[in-house]
């Protein structure tokens, strides 16, 4: 559910202005409203290092430093400028490594020699020219014409150089290349003090990991928070000659006896009223423990506005049965719920989160699992396990399987999200622009429940669908008559008619497509378990007959197999089910979206 929002207006002695934005920071609770459209050069220029602050410590948390702690620590800011001093020297110096790693490839076949005799040779009057070949073309006459002498073989070249006078160009069908700069001794003197220096860079850097990251870090929260300041200040309107400050700003019902507990005991002159409908008030989601874990999720295509149904509570059952149709196996799903529990109790608070969703991933995947007969690749329908036997005779006789019956439910569970998307939308749609605005999709939601019961019916009491005409009839009556003429209360039938015929094509064709995309559900399951099934038959093919080594070979082949298949399936898993949720069932409650996290003007030190 979103969190019902209060927006306050407080009005401040100019003189008494910064001590209440920080007492105002202190209790935490106020999302400011930004009354600027842009910031000043000098809040760009502070979230400008706030960035480079946070690319300074995410590199620093990177490095593996185990319990090394040497050197000493400098404090917040000078920390910081050291550390990013050191990464610029780092990057130059590996670019300078690079350029050098180059010439040296390119000097190595020549060697070393002498600067000296090539600069005497050349007042002399001799040049040296210096050639590669290929070793296949290379003509052992050449030694009898010219003055040449081989300096070695690198990758099927041949190196060499011819000591000449004058400028006549010899017959030699080889490539001149380039003299070298430098003999290759003095490159690997130079290579070998860039490493140096480079170890000596990452010592530095290492120790700065162990005893400065955190000053680091706090230094990144006082720039924000001095930001953060700034455009409070900025955001502020001055009243009566500039004597009086306005600031605006929204609180959750949830947390504002604090605030006005402090507004009261200081006389600040304020105005509170409930956030209207048109508002454009921030989004805090508070939801129970089962679809709190999936409000990440949500966060991934867009917040709700505030005058919407938050939907997370809705898609969360939804997406949990997805993604375990989608992996269906057992065994997994025992893996991710113990590994889930596991990680949890030494996991950071920020990652907790994350192995609650995990495990209820794994707990749907361990009852589809059950229901589809996979356990690590395992068709347990084909085992002769009692339970299993008995239902695979069942389905024998009545001329069907389990993977039909599971097509069969990815169908259905589509076509209730489907409906239930519907529902949904009516609800907004009443909560927005209230009940005339509805009753196109209750007529739709009607037509939809109604011939389903009604098929149904058919069905089950094994009643002629024909006897049961009048109350077909009257259904499509009443639904088209509510589509097409009554889709909006606010309009006149006229244009109701033709935006109704309009909507009537799009709900069609768009409901049959929705379902279809069901089918991948079932098209996953079955891809998971055939993928597990290979792998195990891999593994006892090639593991041979050789007693310990067999098995050995086995479990390295199972473990890499099903590590591969829980990961490609594991990723499908999640990402389909999300791609249904924020495709087809957003669409078809209506969700809109656009709303902006609530984030409290608050000290962060």
């Amino acid at each position: 559910m979103i969190v019902p929002m209060h927006k306050f207006s407080f009005l401040v002695f100019h003189q008494d202005y910064h001590d209440f934005l920080d007492n105002v920071r202190n209790i935490g609770v106020v999302h400011l409203i930004e009354k600027q459209e842009d910031v000043s050069d000098e809040v760009r220029e502070q979230y400008d290092l706030i960035k480079e602050v946070q690319s300074v410590v995410k590199k620093l948390s990177k490095r593996d430093v185990g319990g090394k702690v040497a050197g000493r620590a400098a404090e917040g800011k000078n920390a910081f400028e050291e550390v990013s001093s050191l990464y610029d020297q780092l990057e130059e110096k590996y670019q300078q490594l690079t350029l050098l790693q180059k010439e040296i490839s390119h000097v190595r076949p020549w060697g070393d020699f002498s600067r000296e005799t090539l600069k005497k040779l050349s007042e002399e009057g001799l040049a040296v020219r210096f050639y590669s070949v290929p070793a296949s073309r290379f003509s052992d006459e050449w030694y009898a014409q010219y003055p040449i002498e081989t300096i070695g073989h690198h990758a099927g070249q041949v190196y060499f150089v011819l000591v000449q006078k004058g400028d006549e160009e010899p017959a030699i069908d080889a490539e001149e290349v380039r003299p070298p700069e430098r003999p290759l001794s003095e490159l690997m003197h130079y290579q070998k003090e860039l490493k140096k220096d480079l170890q000596a860079i990452n010592k530095e850097l290492d120790n700065h990991a162990v005893k400065s990251l955190e000053a680091i870090k706090n230094y990144g929260y006082q720039v924000k928070e001095s930001v953060d300041f700034k455009k409070a200040v900025e955001n502020t309107d001055k009243q009566a000659e500039d004597k009086v400050m306005l600031l605006e700003g929204w609180v959750p019902d949830e947390k504002k006896e604090t605030l006005l507990a402090y507004l009261e005991k200081n006389n600040i002159l304020y105005m509170a009223q409930k956030a209207r409908e048109k508002d454009q008030a921030p989004i805090l989601l508070r939801n129970k423990k089962f679809a709190r874990q999936f409000e990440m999720l949500g966060d991934l295509y867009s917040l709700p506005k505030y005058n919407e149904l938050d939907l997370t509570p809705f898609f969360a059952p939804f997406y949990m049965l997805f993604f375990g149709f989608c992996l269906g196996d057992a065994g997994y799903g025992i893996l991710m719920g113990v590994t889930a529990l596991l990680l949890k109790k030494k996991a950071r608070k920020e990652l907790k989160k994350i192995m609650g969703l995990v495990f209820y991933l794994g707990v749907s995947t361990f009852m589809f699992g059950i229901v589809s007969g996979v356990f690590f690749g395992i068709p347990l329908f084909e085992t002769g396990l009692p339970v299993y036997k008995d239902l695979a005779a069942g389905f024998e006789q009545q001329g069907t399987d389990i993977n039909m019956l599971l097509f069969y439910l990815s169908l259905i569970l589509g076509g209730i999200q489907i409906i239930f998307g519907l529902v949904l939308k009516a609800i907004n749609e009443t909560k927005q622009f209230g009940w005339k605005h509805a009753v196109g999709t209750a007529g739709w939601i009607l037509l939809l429940t109604g011939s389903i019961a009604l098929y149904g019916i058919s069905h089950l009491a094994d009643i002629p669908l024909a006897d049961l005409n009048p109350a077909l009839y009257s259904v499509l009556g009443v639904s088209g008559v509510m589509i097409l003429l009554l889709n909006n209360l606010n309009r006149n039938i006229l244009m109701n008619f033709g935006l109704g015929l309009w909507n009537t094509y799009n709900m069609v064709t768009g409901i049959l497509g929705d379902l279809l995309s069901y089918i991948r559900l079932f098209a996953l399951g079955i891809s998971s378990a055939i993928l597990g099934f290979v792998f195990n038959s891999l593994a006892v093919e090639m593991s041979g007959s050789i007693p310990v080594l067999n098995i050995l070979i086995m479990t390295v082949i199972l473990v890499i197999g099903h590590g591969i298949n829980l990961f490609m399936s594991g990723l499908g898993a999640f990402v389909h089910p999300m791609r249904l949720t924020f495709v087809e069932f957003y669409k078809n409650a209506g969700f809109t979206g656009g709303g902006k996290q609530y984030n409290p003007f608050k000290k962060i030190t």
